[in-house]
């Protein structure tokens, strides 16, 4: 166990430092800027689907109207 420490301990002073750690903080930003963005289009995509399947639904239920209206007759 104490090795382990050793050697973490060691490579932390090895690792070259980072000047200031708030300049990743756009690319942060960025990130979830974008994912807010691929998310929002995908549901518009799923609410777009969903209404053309209800006009397909609609449209279907007309002609299945219109083809038992002769057999009544």
């Amino acid at each position: 166990m104490t090795l382990f420490l050793l050697t973490a301990y060691a490579l932390s002073l090895m690792q070259p430092g980072i000047g200031d750690p708030n300049h990743f903080n756009n690319y942060l930003v960025l990130g979830y800027g974008l994912m807010w963005l691929v998310g929002m289009g995908y549901l518009l995509n799923l609410a777009s689907r969903q209404r053309n399947i209800k006009q397909d639904i609609e449209l279907m239920k007309q002609i299945l109207q219109e083809d038992e209206e002769p057999k009544k007759k």
